[in-house]
């Protein structure tokens, strides 16, 4: 087993906090964005929340010659705000949104707009075949009472089965992205045991910026204080990942976290810069093998631990649909009702007891999106369930 020479790739990964009128500075942080990216000749530039196609145009714009090569994955009603910057030639391209995201009612968090995503972009660097995977999973808003678990386990099992099954034939895996989930939980576990992504944070050899890594800090102006009213130190939810066939090595050099410009008094977002210097070498003399399933030993806690969060959210599901199939049907016998209340007005009749029909009928469309978004929600999550199960019976079979 001999090394070849290596090759450096250099990874770029930020959530920006670029959503129009509500984000602070919001032009002038994008305009330091591209500034740094040149300056820091880095190869790879993952961006997520740039949720504006004139924001991305003029980021694509200013960075043109550096990195020519560039995707923006659009979907949902505003976006899924990922875009991708690169010194090498994108030669495919493919997305996936994620079934569960939140829900539109709750406009105040405003996941449900956005069409969380994953997106992959396929690049050659330096002659190895590198998938690359940008995403951002829901928020998480209260830790303590998280009524959006249920969702990021299922997102966490979509993002790690898309990246199960279109990295083959690739050489090199890269996932980077805002997971919204710290280090420990439990989604995260899933992601990282089910494909075998290796954290560059815990991997790297040398590493800059704030401890443990953490992405949301306190003394950002930017981050939201409640979030880390329990975290005085702040929380790691923004990470860079990778992965490779047995014929190529990759170790990761260095990582940087940070984003400040003190001179400035300004951030880049409310998020840190997370940076990774990856070195890709190939060993000759070794097969390129097709990646194994990880034993059921290790996989198997893990889907029983993601059962109990996953049954905790069809239930909830479950009682919503319930409630608003019941309010669906009052509401389409209190209309019934009032129908017939106007007719007999118009046949005569003096009295009419029955408010305006408008209202009726908005209530009754309001309950009825609801029913049908719930009752999506629990297809949604029996499926997640049934796939794991039939997984893991696969996985203990063999």
């Amino acid at each position: 087993m001999q090394p070849q020479n290596s090759v450096e790739l250099k990874i770029f990964d930020l959530n920006c906090w670029a959503l129009r009128i509500l984000s602070k500075k919001r032009k002038e942080r994008l305009a330091k964005i591209g500034y740094l990216v040149i300056e820091g000749q880095y190869d790879l530039v993952l961006l997520q929340e740039i949720w504006s196609d004139i924001d991305y145009s003029e980021l694509k714009q200013r960075l043109s010659v550096e990195f020519p090569y560039t995707h923006h994955f659009k979907s949902g009603v505003i976006g899924s705000g990922l875009c991708v910057f690169s010194r090498f030639p994108i030669m495919d391209c493919l997305q996936h949104q994620f079934s569960l995201n939140g829900f539109p009612y709750m406009i105040n968090h405003g996941d449900w707009f956005c069409g969380k995503a994953v997106g992959l972009v396929k690049i050659r660097v330096h002659g190895f075949l590198c998938h690359v995977y940008i995403t951002h999973l829901h928020a998480e808003y209260c830790r303590e009472k998280d009524c959006y678990q249920s969702h990021r386990i299922l997102q966490s099992w979509e993002l790690a089965q898309f990246i199960r099954h279109t990295s083959r034939g690739s050489e090199v895996v890269i996932l980077a992205g805002d997971l919204n989930m710290h280090p420990g939980d439990l989604g995260l576990r899933l992601i990282r045991e089910w494909t075998e992504l290796k954290d560059a944070y815990t991997e790297c050899s040398d590493y800059e910026g704030p401890p443990n890594g953490c992405t949301l800090l306190p003394s950002n102006p930017y981050t939201n204080q409640q979030e880390l009213k329990n975290f005085p130190q702040g929380i790691r939810i923004d990470y860079i990942m990778y992965q490779s066939n047995p014929n190529v090595s990759v170790t990761c050099r260095r990582v940087n976290t940070g984003s400040g410009i003190p001179l400035a008094d300004m951030h880049y977002s409310d998020h840190e810069i997370v940076t990774a210097t990856l070195c890709l070498q190939r060993l000759s003399g070794v097969k390129n093998q097709c990646r194994e399933n990880p034993p059921a030993s290790v996989v198997s806690p893990l889907f029983t631990a993601c059962y109990t969060e996953l049954r905790a959210g069809l239930h909830t599901a479950e009682r919503w649909r319930t409630a608003f199939g019941y309010v669906t049907l009052l509401l389409i016998a209190f209309l019934i009702l009032q129908c017939s209340s106007n007719l007999l007005f118009l046949l005569g009749s003096t009295f009419s007891f029955f408010p305006s029909t408008f209202l009726t009928i908005l209530f009754l469309l309001i309950s009825f999106t609801s029913l049908v978004l719930h009752s999506e929600e629990r297809h949604q999550l029996q499926s997640v369930m049934e796939q794991m199960s039939l997984v893991e019976s696969g996985l203990q079979e063999n």
